[in-house]
């Protein structure tokens, strides 16, 4: 098959799982319909618990770091990282965009607050000097701009109870703004001695006008004005990370992995200890909270999203689980049953069903994961690490380098170990994985390989851009061409070759394509590359920069892909 046009068959996003905790806070809310929002890698979500349905917002190129939610709890904005980040309001029940806000930030938006009749929003960006805008957000224009500070802003609001006011607090310092016109004039908190100078985290406001921000103690400040007015000592037992304000009072989330709920006054109401809870573990550490009527959400450090009913606080839900922060490269799909495993940097490894989205099990490892295999009937699950370590069924350790990628042969006699050291070896499973034979000859390291159908014969891909073939177990080279073409491939994950030629543009690296997946039945294959970006080609993919369609959501590389089922590809096909 010549055609380089797109395949008929299209992908469609269904579900995203995890949720961004790690350097990011207050980024989790209600929205008017009692949905959840928020966002991980490049997507928005809005996560509907009751129906357990998810929609999703495209529209930004990076990493989303920011959320902001209107006062009319529908529009909600967010902020990405990059080189040129921009700023999208876009409406939770529709997903549609709203508004693009570009040209005012560099690196990324650090944090973002609307005023309170909503017509207004101000935000930080990660720049050298926080520069500090303040938006007519439906005419995408600049209202005013200022330097922040020399140091790290890590929140900013508009305060709701006082017109033209603006806080923003960070590293040893906390300013309040004033906004006049196109000009922002700023005070410096005044500590006195009331209290330290320490980094300020987050930022709540009280009906009476005054401020509370979250100390990097675990104090939080109360100010008058700009001048600190008193101290609430040891609000928890280190950092507090977030603080929301609701109509019963406030509440709080810190390292220490509690949620507490304060009244008005700031006098602590109850609190929830997400560490000793079912679904909890030490280390256990809160980013956002947000408390409305008997619900609070909870997100944290680790991907997960808890949802509490403050009157029976002792059973949290888990909502959401996820991968924490760290590179995630391995995957891999039950043969028999509706099930996928991943591994990451972050020392788990999780097995997930993918009929109720749910997870089944998770397991801590001593090293970060990096590939992972099923035996052919699914009852061994085989894991590759960093460290050259291949786990979970018996320890062996025959390479001192990470383990990219493993399969298991067809027949599940054998199991292939490609490592960064340039060699395959063979381990026969009903030998307690003795190893068998090795495949020698790549000059780099070992990126891709495939099993032939009948198990005999294995193909590799290198960091070079060599495609070779071996005979197994043994793991002789093979270079007869008439051989090779008579070989009939298992599966086809490799990016090298005849067969995928058309999934190179012009002028790319070798290594910019990371992982692909061929669905034979449907004649499609499925590339995730470097630009964070998925694409679907027609399999056979004979010539040069063939068509495809393409679907974002990664925000950085896409480092694995591959088909949930082997049926022929429909509008319904679906991918991970």
């Amino acid at each position: 098959m010549a055609d380089k046009t797109a395949p008929d068959s299209q992908l469609r996003l269904e579900w995203v799982y995890g949720y961004r905790g790690h350097q990011c806070r207050n980024n989790l809310q209600y929205n008017a319909n009692k949905d959840l929002v928020y966002f991980v890698a490049g997507v928005g979500i809005v996560y509907n618990v009751r129906d357990n349905k998810q929609r999703f917002f495209l529209g930004h190129d990076d990493d989303i770091v920011s959320l902001a939610q209107h006062p009319d709890r529908i529009l909600v904005a967010t902020g990405q990282i990059g080189k040129a980040p921009y700023i999208c309001v876009w409406d939770s029940n529709t997903t549609d965009t709203v508004s693009i806000l570009k040209d005012g930030h560099q690196n990324g938006v650090s944090a973002m607050g609307f005023d309170k009749e909503g017509n207004r929003l101000v935000s930080v960006g990660m720049d050298q000097h926080a520069t500090v805008n303040v938006w007519d957000w439906r005419k995408g224009k600049i209202i005013a701009t200022a330097r922040g500070h020399s140091d790290k802003v890590f929140d900013i609001q508009f305060h709701p109870f006082k017109d033209n006011t603006i806080v923003s607090c960070g590293v040893k310092h906390i300013k309040f703004w004033s906004l006049s016109g196109n000009t922002l004039t700023p005070k410096k908190g005044v500590f006195g001695k009331v209290g330290d100078i320490q980094t300020m985290l987050c930022l709540a406001f009280g009906a009476d006008g005054a401020t509370y921000s979250g100390t990097l103690s675990g104090d939080v400040y109360i100010w008058n004005e700009n001048n600190l007015d008193r101290v609430v000592p040891a609000a928890h037992n280190g950092p507090v990370y977030t603080m929301d304000s609701s109509e019963d009072g406030f509440a709080t989330g810190g390292k220490d992995g509690v949620a507490k709920l304060w009244d008005a006054d700031f006098k602590n109401i109850t609190a929830v200890n997400l560490v000793n809870a079912p679904g909890g573990y030490k280390g256990l550490c809160l980013r956002s909270v947000c408390w409305r009527g008997d619900q609070l959400l909870v997100g944290t450090q680790d991907s997960e999203i808890f949802e509490v009913q403050v009157k029976g606080r002792d059973k949290p839900l888990c909502v959401v689980q996820g991968h924490a922060e760290g590179e995630l490269w391995a995957l891999a799909v039950h043969p028999k049953k509706p099930i996928f495993a991943t591994g990451s940097d972050d020392q788990t490894v999780r097995l997930w069903n993918m009929n109720n989205r749910e997870v089944l099990s998770r397991t801590s490892v001593e090293q970060k994961v990096r590939s992972c295999a099923f035996d052919a009937e699914g009852q061994h699950l085989a894991l590759g690490m960093t460290d050259g370590d291949l786990s979970e069924l018996i320890h062996i350790k025959d390479r001192k380098e990470v383990i990219h990628e493993m399969k298991f042969s067809p027949c599940g006699k054998y199991l292939a170990v490609g490592s960064n050291d340039n060699f395959v070896d063979i381990y026969a499973v009903e030998q307690r994985y003795k190893r068998v034979g090795t495949c020698s000859g790549s000059s780099s390291f070992i990126t891709h390989l495939d099993w032939s159908q009948d198990s005999k014969f294995l193909q590799t891909n290198s960091g070079a851009g060599e495609r070779l073939f071996f005979r197994m177990p043994a793991g002789k080279q093979v270079t007869s061409t008439e051989e090779i073409q008579s070989i009939h491939w298992a599966t086809f994950t490799g990016v090298l070759g005849a067969e995928v030629n058309g999934i190179w543009e012009k002028y790319t690296d070798t290594n910019d394509v990371n992982a692909t997946d061929a669905n034979f039945a449907g004649q499609v294959t499925v590339t995730g590359d470097d630009f964070g970006l998925v694409k679907l080609f027609r399999f056979p993919c004979l010539k040069k920069g063939a068509k495809f369609r393409k679907y974002v959501g990664h925000s950085a590389a896409c480092d694995k892909c591959t088909f949930l089922t082997r049926q022929a590809a429909s509008d319904h096909n679906r991918g991970c």
